[in-house]
């Protein structure tokens, strides 16, 4: 599994890489502006992502907003399947879930901290790891 994990502080990008590093090639980006960066290049070279782990409150641009970005780009370049987008947030309020699935169509909504059986749930309820 090919995952970006987005978050503008650098101790949770790499606590969550640590949690996947048995079973996943994690990649990492501190921004909504670096993570669309990232995310076009992977689809560009045939390597796209198969999960997004993004922060919902990050400066410049929202984790919200990129993930709209990411669903935008997939409309227009149609790729094989579309990339599983999980938001991650320290808010825990019904109006962000909503947003997240809702607006930004992500797949599942996890709130800090985060720990490594929450995570691995999600991501078994996505199909994407086995238990």
């Amino acid at each position: 599994m090919k995952c970006l994990i987005v978050d503008d502080e650098s101790f949770c990008r790499d606590f969550v890489a640590t949690l996947l590093s048995a079973t996943a090639d994690c990649h990492q980006a501190s921004s909504g502006m670096e993570a669309l960066e990232k995310y076009k290049a992977a689809l560009a070279a045939g390597e796209p992502f198969d999960l997004v782990i993004m922060d919902i409150m990050m400066p410049g641009m929202s984790g919200h907003d990129a993930a709209k970005a990411i669903r935008h780009i997939e409309k227009e370049q149609k790729p094989a399947k579309r990339v599983n987008i999980v938001m991650l947030t320290a808010l825990n309020s019904s109006n962000d879930a909503m947003e997240s699935f809702c607006n930004a169509q992500s797949a599942a909504y996890l709130v800090k901290p985060v720990s490594k059986e929450g995570l691995f749930n999600v991501l078994s309820k996505l199909g994407l790891m086995k238990r």
